[in-house]
């Protein structure tokens, strides 16, 4: 059997009602947050949309997070600047903006719909060896994984293996591994150790992240990559990497990649590394994207060309329209009809 790497960006959520980092500000919930937090509101208006002629409801058509977190930093940088930022202002802004982007990617989200199910049943069923690499913080591949399993009794369901030593992980499935490459609002660092908060109804997530927002000099932390051109630097990259370095063993060995919803973006440099890379060294292995965005579509013919590559225009839903023919199409030398049921 083939082995298989499975990349998920922000379009592999935006189907469950994810926000993106351009649209997160519109976010339901995310305007909720800022309504409560007037420091936050009003620094996002005064150094980053006023500026630039921009309001909160045009935010989608400015500068990204990821890019106000890389002005910050910069700005911060600059030894010789007469107007320098205001004492802790990057730290407390970031703070902030970690506590909206929750809200935005967990308040109100649900996996009920199970678009990424049947994904997961094919790949299961057809591959030796999966490898889900996570640019996401959200909770959605997570929660989808456990769902999909059925559930017969306590211990029934197992979460994939992962690639770092983390507690409260009811791992693993090894033919499952799961690489969150940028952590994630439920990865925490708690009493000096990587921790797993559970989002379950018993509300651990959630008190946990509303401890952070009040307590000034929180000692927990959750892990999560700075979304900035920063992001591959300090503590948290470094307790990360071992993933990392997966992420390129086995997009080396894999017979299959499957791209969904993921942009490449600029600040993303480790990632662009690692996939130009591999793809050059694993001349035999076939790609996949499936992403509606004609931009996102022309960077990769541009980057991988079209000889290994199949693009196909449309988001995680469409793509479940068809799901095995899809597949069938891009890896013509694997099988990917439905196993004859079982009489009983």
């Amino acid at each position: 059997m083939s082995k298989a790497v499975v990349i998920l960006g922000a379009g592999a959520s935006s189907d469950f009602g994810v926000p993106t980092l351009q649209g997160m500000f519109k976010d339901r919930w995310a305007r909720q947050y800022l309504k409560q937090d007037p420091f936050l509101a009003q620094k996002l208006d005064e150094i980053f949309w006023a500026p630039r002629g921009h309001t909160l409801e045009s935010s989608d058509q400015s500068v990204t997070i990821e890019e106000m977190l890389t002005i910050l930093r910069d700005w911060e940088n600059e030894p010789n600047c007469k107007e320098s930022p205001e004492p802790n202002l990057f730290a407390e802004f970031r703070k902030r903006l970690y506590v909206l982007i929750m809200r935005a990617v967990f308040e109100g989200k649900s996996t009920r719909a199970a678009h990424l199910n049947p994904l997961i049943q094919v790949c299961n069923e057809k591959f030796e060896q999966v490898t889900w690499a996570s640019f996401n913080w959200d909770c959605v591949f997570d929660a989808s994984f456990w769902y999909w399993q059925p559930y017969a009794g306590p211990g029934s369901r197992l979460n994939p293996s992962l690639a770092i030593s983390i507690d409260n992980w009811y791992g693993g499935w090894s033919k499952h591994l799961f690489l969150k490459l940028h952590g994630g609002i439920n990865w925490w660092m708690i009493r000096n150790r990587l921790t797993y908060v559970r989002f379950a109804s018993s509300g651990d997530l959630e008190k946990k992240w509303a401890e952070y927002s009040k307590t000034p000099n929180c000692p927990d932390q959750p892990v999560i990559l700075e979304p900035s051109a920063y992001k591959y630097h300090g503590d948290f990259y470094k307790l990360l990497e071992p993933q990392w370095n997966k992420f390129f063993e086995r997009l080396c060995e894999a017979d299959c990649i499957i791209m969904i919803g993921y942009s490449l973006p600029e600040g993303d440099a480790q990632a662009r590394s690692k996939m130009m890379t591999a793809f050059n060294i694993n001349k035999k292995c076939k790609w996949l994207l499936i992403d509606p965005s004609e931009s996102t579509c022309a960077r990769f013919i541009r980057l991988l060309g079209q000889s290994s590559l199949m693009v196909l225009r449309k988001g995680l839903a469409g793509f479940n329209s068809d799901i095995r023919s899809n597949l069938q199409q891009a890896f013509p030398n694997i099988d990917f009809s439905e196993a004859p049921k079982k009489a009983d």
